[in-house]
This record gives structure tokens, sequence and C-alpha cells, in this order.
């Protein structure tokens, strides 16, 4: 305890053994502050009697106006001009300035402007043509097979014919039925007995079927479908012909007839005159001569070789007859019947003649019919 107290009184004889000393050195500074010495105020020394503490001596004069010119800084009336060079330099980079960036601009305007053409194109482009190409061409692929599919007649495509039939005017004949075919067009020709177009005088259609207008004086009907599947009939009226010529339309069968040839029976306003007056005409229904008049001989028609004439001319000989199939004039021998089509063929019945005499515009040609067991049909 004693050693404790000991310890407390010699830090506080230090302390104020401290404070004297600056005291002192507060008291020196302001006596020796200036030029010359000058008295210690009163109010100082009244603060070292209580202890307070000294406050920093007074700047000197000098130093303080020094100060107050620092803290003004330097005063100037106005800028000194800059040299004409200088502010010439600095108006053209300024210039040079303002255009880089006006080019920068214009970059950064066109930049975007790109842009945003390329995202509309792509928007565009995504929006109309949303599937690649090749899904593209797979969707054709399948919707031309389905179209393929569905445009046909269920059996498949039909099968296209020539027909050549010889009409019959007796009131209780039958009409001929023509076969069409949706998307195809049928011609009818009229002819007469000895092959000539007969003019068509009027035209009248019943069902769904359209009919192309004719010229006037021409012998030939064109008539199209247009529905895949119906029927109807087709009048048609002859130049000097009183009876109608009446036919049956149907649509949508497994054949449709590409040529329908009609031969009138009688001779009609350009009929050629024969050269030999023949026995008889052919009679509807001589299903053997219609057919060979078609190049489709019926069955058992042996086939004769012909001598003399080029491939157009053709012979058979079924039972008694023998048919000869040429574009040419037959002069002999002389024919029982005969019959042609639009296209200047003419079919002959004659008998059993070995040698033919006939007429190729004018010039007179000898042909030969020879046998051989060997052809048929």
């Amino acid at each position: 305890m004693y050693k404790q107290g000991r310890k407390i009184a010699a830090s506080v004889v230090l302390g104020a053994a401290l404070t004297g000393l600056m005291t002192c050195a507060a008291v020196t500074a302001w006596a020796q502050t200036g030029p010359t010495a000058q008295a210690i105020p009163q109010d100082l020394l009244e603060a070292l009697r209580e202890g307070a503490p000294v406050p920093p001596p007074p700047s000197p004069p000098a130093e303080q106006a020094q100060n107050k010119e620092n803290e003004r800084g330097i005063e100037l009336d106005s800028l000194p001009p800059l040299p004409e060079i200088t502010a010439e330099q600095m108006l053209l980079e300024r210039q040079a300035f303002e255009a880089a960036e006006a080019a920068r601009e214009e970059e950064e305007r066109i930049r975007k402007e790109e842009e945003h053409n390329r995202r509309s194109y792509k928007r565009a482009t995504e929006g109309l043509f949303p599937l690649t190409p090749e899904q593209i061409r797979h969707f054709m692929e399948r919707l031309e097979a389905t179209q393929a599919v569905s445009e046909m007649p269920s059996g498949g495509q039909p099968q296209g014919e020539v027909k050549i039939v010889h009409l019959s005017l007796d009131p209780g004949g039958q009409p001929p039925t023509i076969n069409l075919a949706a998307g195809y067009v049928t011609t009818i020709d009229l002819i007469d007995q000895t092959g000539e177009p007969w003019p068509i005088a009027d035209v009248g259609v019943g069902g769904n079927f359209e009919v192309t207008p004719t010229e006037a004086g021409s012998h030939v009907v064109r008539v199209i479908p247009l529905t895949r599947v119906g029927t109807g009939n087709l009048s048609i009226l002859l130049k000097g012909l009183s009876t109608p010529i009446i036919f049956r339309l149907s649509a949508g069968g497994p054949t449709f007839h590409m040529r329908f040839d009609a031969s009138v029976p009688q001779l009609g306003p350009n009929a050629k005159t024969p050269l030999i007056k023949q026995r008889r005409g052919v009679v509807a229904g001589d299903v053997a001569m219609t057919m060979i008049l078609e190049n489709a001989p019926p069955d058992g028609a042996q086939r004769l070789r012909v001598g003399g004439l080029d491939a157009r001319t053709m012979a058979w000989q079924l039972g008694g007859r023998v048919y000869v199939r040429t574009p040419l004039t037959l002069l002999s021998p002389a024919w029982n019947a005969s019959a042609s089509s639009a296209d200047g063929m003419t079919v002959y019945e004659i008998g059993d003649a070995p040698v033919l005499l006939v007429s190729d515009n004018g010039a007179m040609i000898r042909a030969r019919l020879m046998r051989d067991e060997n052809d048929v049909k």
C-alpha cells in the first residue's frame, strides 16, 4: 500500500513538471514572436495560473498577408489571345472530330438498319415458310401421290379406244353408247356410207356434259364429261337428213372412246360416186366387217398375204368370204359390200378371188392374195 502511494505521488510530480516546462516554452514563444519581443497578454497569464491550455502564437503580419494572397489566387483581367495558327488548328481538329463522329453515327445507323432488316427478313421467312426444303419436298410428294389417286377412277386410268359404228335409222334400233372419261375429250365423226363427212346442222345434249360448238358445215362433235360418273344422251341433226342421230353418253367406265366414227347408211351431201355399182351396202350390225374396219378381226379369221401392195392393205378370209382392208380404191373384182371410216380406210367384201386390181391416185396396181396356213389373224 505504501509503495502504491509513492508511485501515484511520483506520477503527479512528473505531470506537474511537464506542465511547467510546456508553459515556459509557450511563454517564451509568445515573448519572441515577431521582429521584436512583446509583452505577454494578461489573459494568457490568467490561463497559465488556472492551468488552461496555451493557444498557439499569432502569425506574423507578412505571413498573414501572404496566406491571403494565396487564398485569392492570381487575378487576371482577361485571358491572353491564342496564336492564330493554334486557333486554326483547333478549328480543323474540331471539324475533323465532328466529321469522324458523324461518320461513326452514320455507320452505326446503317449497322442497326441492316440488323433490323436481317431480323425482319428472318421473321418473315420463318412466318411464311416455317418448313424446311426437305419437309416441303416430302409434303409435295405426299400431296401429288394423294391427288393422283383421288383424281383417277378407282379402277385406275381408263383405256382409250377408237370405235367405228354403222348406225341404224330403224325406229326400233337401239342408239349406240359412247363411253367417256373425266379429263378426256371424245371426238365424234359423222360420215356417210362412202366415208365422206356429213355436215352437222344442230346438236343437243342431255346430262352433265360439255359439247364444244362446231363450225358451220363441220362433221365433228367434241364431248367432255363434267363429272366423273354420269349418263346422258346426244342428239345430232345432219344436213339433208330428217332423222336425228341419237347417242347414249356414259362416263366413269374402265374404257373411253377417244374417237367415235359413226357411219350413216346413206349417201350424204359429199358422197363419192362409186366406180362400180355395189350390190349391197353394209348392214348395221355386220360385226365382222366392223371389226375388220377397226383392224380387230374376229376369231377364226385367217390372215392372207397381199403381194404387190404396202402394209396399209390387209386381207382376211372368214368362212367363204374375203375381206380386204385398204385405203385404195378397189376396181376388181366386184365387191358385195363395203364400209368406210373417217380416216379414209375402206373394207371390201369380195368372193374368193386371188387377184386384185386397185387404183392409187389414178395409178392402176395389180395385187395377189396368198394364203399362209401359219398366219391366222
